[in-house]
């Protein structure tokens, strides 16, 4: 039953006196047939004061009955405010009976009244189903509808989203039935030709789609529903704002239970559909289909990531295969608007701002090698190291407690998080940040993240963290990072992690230990010397050597001296380090032996001497300096030393390095002068 409320408003205008009058107006609270109630009682006097546009796009946002009651105090509202509206909001079937001609600009329709919540049910609307293709259909210049509901929560809800129980028989038939509508109001070119229809999915295809299907609804729709739409339909649950296995929230159209053959099978049979199936136009569009990621700072502020999985590279793939497509053919520029299409929720949505746009790092990476796609990283990647006003989101993803557009099932959607981790590790670079990042809480999860049991790259990313916050940090972070335990879990990982991981780890630990003495000795007292010798014993890789001898060096300098008995296991393995051709290699050999040579508790053997004096001839100059600060600590530590450098040629050595020290002076003289 229709019923109908006195209100009154102060929006009815002045007497002639000035004073206002209150305007009494009938309001039909259910919409419906009685939409011209708002004009019987607009105000002859106008009181609005803001030109309709303002008006229009206002009522933009509001639900239907309250555009209804904006009309209602105005003429200048109803007769040129409402015709400029482009958007409808449906609450309630009867409103499903509006009369168009008063919306003459509507482009956007949702549709809330499909689905209501009962107890802890979701049901269909037969009403709703009933009144939708004619009401759309009063709509010349709509372009996009979606249908579907509100829950408990006020959350915006699709048909078969889950989390939501859709067994009801009854209702899958109403559904059903409204694609049986649609497709045949396509048909008969009943409904514009381009309309998006969002938010509905055949409740065959539920539980995903097996094998071939025979669906007579689906079918119908394939064949009828607009082909550059029915290319995007799929099977497994994008057309709702959904929780699917990748944390999707963008709806693309219909969802059916026919496997993509059969979809792409139907195009090819219709007009059009075989160039699109083979056109460059296509690859572009399957480029703006990125998953789509939303994460809010605790202001509200967005952070959109977008994502591609395995299963979409392999059909672009297939496609560029099967189209026979040239990368080489593709403009840079063209390559990067598909790409931000992916930033917005559908084909009508706003692109947000670039500066708070996110592609992963693993699709940037497939794209551009796996795809050969024009993409570089000034385009996609470098400008967000260098703006920190993501930051906060970027956090919150990491720690996997970011307010997302869906909440998101982060067991299932672990590259999230590492495309997070990444960007954390690049940001990780000033002293503000590292302090931002400490006080949300990052470290303790850092720690964790360097457990074997996480993946590979998880466990890089949070090494490389780890050593940016020693580089970058003050003393002060650096012993934040030491109240987590971290010197103990780094060295237990170490001798446990793949060697890439292992390589990250050590560099973390050298960085904390080079920040003071006290950090140098925790790493030093949590025996961390025999497990960064065995990965030294068990690795060929030049890598591997300059990392590990860049930490023995570490460990051995500062003031006061470290514990020798401590650091004394890394002495022979010094000396074959010193065998290398490696520059980095030879200088932190060089340093960490020249430490030891200053002590007059260890004995170096003389077989070092000869590649000690082969070394001050070396090109690096770096490396002669310390090859030299060796020599001079063994023969200031123990003058029975000089003997055996004379004979193994020190002499005529020094000889060449001063002689090639005077000249290089020389050199810089005459520059001076000059």
């Amino acid at each position: 039953m229709e019923t109908s409320t006195h209100q009154e408003t102060g929006l009815g205008g002045n007497d002639e006196h000035g004073r206002p009058v209150k305007l009494k107006r009938t309001l039909n609270c259910e919409g419906g047939d009685h939409d011209d109630a708002a004009a019987n009682n607009a105000s002859n006097d106008d009181a609005s004061t803001l030109p309709p546009e303002v008006w229009a796009t206002v009522m933009n946002y509001l639900d239907y009955q309250s555009v209804l009651s904006c009309a209602a105090t105005s003429k200048t509202i109803l007769h040129d405010a409402m015709p400029l509206v482009t958007t409808l909001h449906i609450d309630k079937s009867s409103q499903l009976n509006a009369l168009a001609s008063r919306f003459r600009d509507v482009r956007e329709i949702n549709i809330f009244s499909l689905l209501r919540q009962e107890n802890a049910n979701i049901k269909v609307d037969c009403n709703t189903v009933m009144k939708t293709t004619l009401f759309l259909s009063r709509f010349s210049k709509l372009e996009k509808v979606f249908l579907g509901g509100r829950d408990s929560s006020g959350e915006t809800i699709g048909y078969g989203e889950p989390g939501h129980i859709w067994d009801d028989v009854q209702d899958k038939k109403l559904v059903m039935n409204l694609m049986d509508q649609l497709s045949k109001a396509f048909q008969c070119n009943f409904l514009p030709k381009s309309l998006l229809v969002l938010g509905l999915r055949c409740p065959r295809c539920y539980h995903g789609a097996q094998g071939n299907s025979t669906c007579p609804s689906c079918q119908l729709a394939c064949k009828n529903w607009p082909l550059e739409h029915v290319i995007n339909f799929n099977n497994e649950g994008s057309s709702q704002w959904t929780k699917r296995e990748f944390a999707c929230c963008r709806p693309n159209c219909l969802d059916v239970c026919l496997t993509r053959d059969q979809i792409e099978s139907i195009i090819e049979a219709r007009p059009g559909g075989h160039e699109l199936l083979r056109s460059e136009s296509r690859l572009l569009d399957l480029l703006g289909q990125g998953k789509l990621h939303e994460i809010h700072s605790d202001e509200g502020t967005p952070f959109y990531v977008v994502q591609f999985f395995t299963e979409d590279f392999d059909y672009m793939e297939r496609y560029i295969k099967v189209a026979d497509l040239d990368m080489n053919e593709l403009a840079r520029e063209d390559v990067a608007k598909a790409l931000m299409r992916s930033f917005a929720k559908d084909d009508l949505d706003r692109i947000p701002p670039k500066s708070r746009c996110y592609l992963g790092r693993r699709s940037f990476e497939c794209l551009k090698k796996t795809l050969n796609l024009p993409i570089y990283e000034e385009d996609w990647l470098d400008h967000l190291f260098t703006k920190k006003q993501n930051f906060s989101q970027i956090i919150k993803a990491t720690r996997s407690d970011g307010n997302l557009t869906m909440q998101v099932d982060w067991s299932c959607n672990i590259t999230m998080q590492i495309d997070c981790l990444f960007l954390l590790t690049q940001l990780l670079n000033d002293v503000p940040t590292i302090q931002q990042a400490i006080d949300m809480g990052i470290l303790p999860l850092l720690v964790d993240f360097l457990n074997p049991q996480n993946k590979l790259v998880i466990m890089v990313n949070a090494a490389k963290a780890v050593y940016k916050i020693c580089i970058y940090g003050t003393v002060a972070h650096a012993q934040a990072l030491m109240e987590t335990g971290v010197i103990p879990k780094l060295v237990h990982h170490l001798s446990l992690a793949d060697e890439v991981v292992a390589q990250n780890i050590a560099l973390a630990l050298a960085s904390l230990a080079s920040k003071s003495t006290f950090c140098r000795d925790a790493a030093l007292r949590a025996e961390i010397m025999p497990p960064l010798l065995r990965l030294l014993k068990s690795s060929n890789q030049l890598s591997t050597m300059q990392t590990v001898s860049e930490v023995i060096a570490t460990l051995c300098q500062g003031d006061p001296k470290p514990d020798f008995a401590l650091v004394e296991p890394c002495l022979e393995p010094l000396s074959h380090l010193l065998l290398s051709d490696d520059e980095m290699v030879l200088k932190n050999s060089c340093s960490a032996l020249g430490i030891f040579c200053c002590s007059s508790e260890y004995a170096i053997g003389v077989g070092i001497y000869p590649r000690l004096v082969q070394l001050l001839g070396h090109s690096s100059e770096e490396v002669q300096d310390d090859a030299l600060k060796t020599i001079r600590c063994l023969v200031g530590r123990d003058k029975t030393l000089i003997q055996p450098l004379i004979s193994n040629e020190v002499l005529s050595s020094l000889m060449s390095f001063m002689s090639s020290c005077l000249a290089q002076t020389q050199i810089f003289s005459f520059q001076q002068v000059g």
